[in-house]
């Protein structure tokens, strides 16, 4: 049960960050839309975070 806690804790918190991200982003990138931002935004937020869980994953497989 405190492995779950852990992971719902690290969720939330990649959640807000995502949320800071996605609100900090369009700022930033002021020569896109509101809309293109977003979508870029997001999808530089997805590359990073699938490049931090892969390496999750391949430490915990190493571990074991």
């Amino acid at each position: 049960m405190k492995g779950v806690k852990l992971y719902v804790f690290i969720g939330l918190l990649v959640l807000m960050l995502y949320w800071t991200w996605i609100v900090f982003f369009p700022a930033i990138f002021t020569g896109l839309t509101w809309d293109m931002a977003l979508v870029v935004g997001t999808g530089a937020f997805l590359s990073f975070e699938m490049v931090i869980l892969a390496g999750v994953i391949i430490s915990k497989i190493n571990n074991k």
